[in-house]
């Protein structure tokens, strides 16, 4: 392609205005490598599109050797098609292609262009018409045969220059490529860095906080990064070996219960993997005592660890006991197994679970290690606290543990009853509890189920992997600074990689004193969960015309003629509905002295300013408007005009619902190609058969507002809500329910709403939510982790009502042989036991009362568990006490596995919370 700069013919060259003379240019052949200006003649289209200017009407003049060269082409395509043979097989001159580059004010105009059209004149023969003597020449002249032949010749000129072109690849390209990645990769080879492992780090607090006499406290920074600590030896494997003859050890003399003592080794009697046999002799003077043979289980080293000991490992550690009159036990060598390692949250102490139940911190100086240990650590531990450490060390590093703050009042198990304690101090994960009953203090493990939030919470769970189902329950949000359960590490995520780098190389790595939870998804999951939220918001575009406010009474006549139906605006968010009707709503920055904040204000259709909800609802009513008060909101991070969209739709389908929704539910997978499973969908309850239903209209309690339900105190139906916080509060809460439509705050004992018998207004009442029909653009979405999840397209404000959760009303019964069913247990029910939510909620609540023979026998079996656990031949053992199974707090309280889940507290539940929900049993209503 050939680009010339060429002025048009008859374009008038101006010299310099004190010549004031014009000249014009000569014409030249139209061909622009021809430069002849003499004898041109006038040019056929044939010979203008030859030379590529057909499509710039002003070049039309040639010289006469280019007009031969151009019919001696044209010559030779006619007899080319005269004789039948294809067009693409002939060896053909390139097309000249010509760009001519003119002014502005010199492009054709359509007059010009219109000129410029070339007109045909066609002979038809006698008793045909135009259309008959077209495909007459196509026929004479094989045109049907040139397009076949043509895409034939076509393809196979393809595929041999695609082979060819693959060929060149292999022997020539590829080489080269591979050759260019080599020099790159040597390239920066030269610049990269080389790693080099660097010792460990602990990092400690950022600061102490020293009090101060007169109340107040001060915060005096520390260091970041702490150097090795001085009493911890250094982090490597755990060496174990055989104890020799002559050698001082430990032994255990009575049971795992009593202290043990120092011994001597004899001899080696027996060797064998994890069971060798060792003669001691308790009494170290010559001649005294009787030797006995003891396996490596029942023996510790004399002397300390030189590495740091890694959770599991079973020792013996130096027991110190507060009371003065335990001075005889304090300070002697019991059995137990490590349950934490030294961190900064621990202040660098070991964490000791005993086998007799009891815990404690005890540094590095005073633990010994047993000398052997089973493969499963738990089987040498005693059979009291078997079930528990088992359990422990599978879960570790993270663990359930009940955050307890000083001060605190929790129900705790003491010799097989529950007693009212008080939390004194928080050491780690150790809290020192006091009875008020005896006035005694014990330390506690915040993991262990002798403290009840703890110990209901194993119950549900058990009763949960029983009944084969998840029953999903509402219960009362947990109030700061109360006693719930928390899963964490706490500190002690740093010890898995410990142990993982005994077997092999250590890696020497920089962390903190508390880790991350365990169960981090991997960087596989993490890309499809950012993958299943990426999108885009799509901003509707309105035309905002506010009219001039003038002094008037509002009324009808204020809406204008186009009205404000809501019906034909469905496919979008309720709160655009009023910007779709002439509204406006309107941010505005506001001054005020120093201070500066944003307010957002509506527009009426007449140009009057609203500033709050009650001016919105007020103007409604004056001017008879459809509109209804929920679709305004007064919050600033709400925008109201923007609609998220996916970015990738693998899947999608424009309504799940099929149309029993009001607005249409969409499904979109952006993940993979999986659809959801059929369903049928319903929007009203189902109750199935012995779930007896009152639909009498006389049983209805009904209002006579006629203001819409505005002042609780005069309404009835409002009033019942109010007067069911009771139940939870032990008084009436006069602000409970409904503001202006939106649940600011949960309401447990349940939202009492206007009823067909009542003579406010339906659409107008605010009183009335749940059952109005969806609004909402939800969406169905598949999740990377959690199956398909729900989420809204539009911003929704506070409190807002999102949808209604209904279906099969089910029978206890039923609902248990139909979760039994399900595979894998993935279905939700909602129980509508209503009576036995509110009374859960009453402090002090108990699920089952333990009966007086109940009672007694159980306190006759902890009695017996007791004597059992201790041995008369030990004079100075200590008392036993459970250290938290499952199975032996059962028994002592009287506790059935078989509870129902009263404080399932799951993310389910957590997003029903914030979404706002009011279960009602079976039937939930989302507010």
């Amino acid at each position: 392609m050939e680009v010339i700069d060429l002025s048009d013919d008859d374009i008038i060259i101006e010299d310099a205005p004190k010549k004031k003379s014009t000249r014009k240019r000569p014409f030249r052949c139209l061909n622009s490598d021809c430069q002849v200006e003499t004898s041109l003649i006038h040019a056929e289209d044939f010979v203008r599109r030859h030379f590529g200017v057909l499509s710039y009407p002003k070049k039309k003049r040639v010289c006469t050797t280019c007009y031969t060269e151009a019919k001696r082409q044209q010559d030779s395509l006619v007899e080319v098609l005269e004789s039948r043979r294809l067009l693409l097989a002939e060896k053909l001159p390139p097309p000249k292609t010509t760009v001519v580059l003119t002014d502005s004010g010199s492009d054709p105009s359509e007059d010009e262009l219109k000129s410029e059209e070339s007109e045909y004149e066609v002979e038809c023969a006698e008793g045909k018409n135009l259309e008959e003597t077209l495909e007459a020449i196509f026929s004479d002249l094989g045109l049907d045969n040139q397009i076949m032949d043509g895409r034939h010749h076509l393809e196979q000129r393809s595929e041999k220059i695609l082979a060819e072109f693959e060929k060149l690849h292999a022997e020539e390209y590829g080489p080269i490529e591979k050759d260019l990645d080599k020099i790159r990769k040597d390239f920066y080879d030269s610049f990269r860095h080389e790693i080099v492992w660097q010792p460990s780090l602990d990092i400690g607090p950022s600061g102490t906080v020293i009090h101060q006499p007169d109340g107040t406290s001060e915060v005096i920074a520390e260091d970041s990064v702490q150097g090795p600590i001085e009493f911890l030896p250094p982090v490597g494997p755990l060496d174990r070996c055989e104890l020799q003859p002559q050698e001082l050890c430990y032994s255990m003399k009575y049971s795992l219960f009593a202290r043990w003592v120092q011994a001597e080794v004899i001899e080696v009697e027996k060797r064998e993997p994890k069971n060798t046999l060792y003669k001691i002799r308790y009494n170290r003077t010559k001649g005294g005592g009787l030797p006995r043979v003891i396996p490596g289980r029942q023996l510790a080293y004399s002397s300390k660890c030189a590495t740091r000991i890694p959770v599991g490992t079973r020792v013996i550690a130096k027991y110190k006991d507060e009371d003065p009159k335990n001075s005889t036990i304090s300070g002697s060598f019991y059995v137990g197994i490590v349950a934490e390692i030294p961190t900064a949250a621990n202040k660098y102490r070991y964490l000791i679970f005993f086998d007799d139940g009891y815990a404690q911190y005890v540094h590095h100086d005073d633990i010994r290690v047993v000398t052997e240990a089973s493969s499963c650590p738990w089987d040498d531990v005693s059979s009291d606290s078997r079930e528990f450490i088992k359990e422990y060390l599978q879960m570790y590093p993270e663990r359930p543990m009940v955050r307890l703050q000083k001060g605190n009042f929790v129900k705790t198990e003491w010799n097989g009853r529950w007693w009212r304690a008080q939390v004194q101090e928080v050491d780690g994960s150790l809290v020192q509890m006091f009875f008020p009953v005896d006035g005694r203090c014990e330390w506690i493990y915040r993991g262990s189920t002798r403290l009840s939030p703890l110990f209901n919470k194993k119950l549900n769970i058990k009763a949960q992997t029983e009944q084969l189902r998840t029953i999903r329950r509402r219960t009362a949000p947990a109030m700061p600074g109360s006693a719930v359960v928390e899963y964490g590490t706490f500190g002690q995520g740093q010890d898995v990689e410990t142990n993982n780098q005994q077997g092999g190389e250590r890696r020497a790595v920089a962390r903190k004193s508390t880790m991350s939870r365990a169960g981090t998804p991997p960087k596989e999951v993490q890309l499809r969960i950012e993958q299943e939220s990426k999108g885009f918001f799509n901003k509707h575009t309105l035309q905002e015309q506010i009219m001039k406010y003038r002094r008037h009474t509002c009324s009808t006549q204020c809406l204008g003629n186009i009205g404000d139906s809501m019906k034909k605006h469905k496919d979008f968010s309720p709160l655009l509905y009023p910007l779709l009707q002439g509204w406006n709503r309107l941010i505005v920055k506001q001054k005020r002295k120093t201070l500066t904040k944003h307010e957002v204000f509506y527009v009426a259709p007449c140009g009057l300013r609203l500033r709050n909800i009650s001016e919105v609802f007020q103007y409604i009513i004056n001017s008879e408007s459809t509109l209804e008060i929920d679709c305004f909101t007064f919050e600033l991070g709400v925008h109201v005009s923007l609609e998220w969209e996916p970015f990738k739709r693998i899947f999608y389908t424009e309504d799940m619902s099929k149309g029993e929704e009001n607005v249409k539910i969409s499904c979109v997978n952006s993940l993979d190609e999986t659809e959801p499973l059929p369903l049928t969908y319903c929007n009203v309850r189902l109750p199935t058969q012995h779930v007896p239903l009152n639909l009498d209209q006389d049983f209805l309690i009904c209002c006579d507002c006629t203001d819409n339900c505005q002042d609780k105190t005069k309404c009835a139906c409002q009033q019942l809500t109010v007067y069911g916080t009771r139940i939870c509060n032990m008084k009436e809460n006069p602000n409970a329910g409904y503001q202006h439509r939106r649940l600011y705050e949960q309401v447990q004992s349940g939202i009492y709403e206007c009823n067909s018998r009542c003579r406010c207004a339906v659409n107008r009442c605010l009183n009335r939510v749940v059952q109005h029909p969806l609004r909402l653009k939800l969406q169905l979405f598949k999740t990377a982790r959690r199956g398909w999840g729900v989420r809204t397209l539009c911003d929704v404000p506070r409190g807002g009502f999102i949808c209604v959760y209904v279906g099969k009303m089910l029978s206890e019964t039923v609902a248990n042989e139909e979760g039994k069913q399900v595979i894998g247990g993935d279905d939700y029910y909602a129980e509508l036991d209503y009576i036995e939510v509110m009374e859960s909620m009453k402090e002090g609540y108990e699920e089952e009362v333990i009966p007086p023979e109940d009672a007694s026998k159980a306190a006759f079996q902890k009695s017996n568990t007791s004597k059992g656990a201790g041995s008369d031949d030990e004079p100075n053992s200590r008392p036993t006490k459970e250290q938290g199974s499952e199975e032996g707090n059962n028994t002592k309280t009287g506790k059935s596995s078989k509870d129902k889940d009263h404080g399932s507290d799951n993310e389910e539940d957590e997003a029903e919370e914030a979404a706002g929900i009011i279960v009602v049993g079976k039937e939930t209503l989302k507010v």
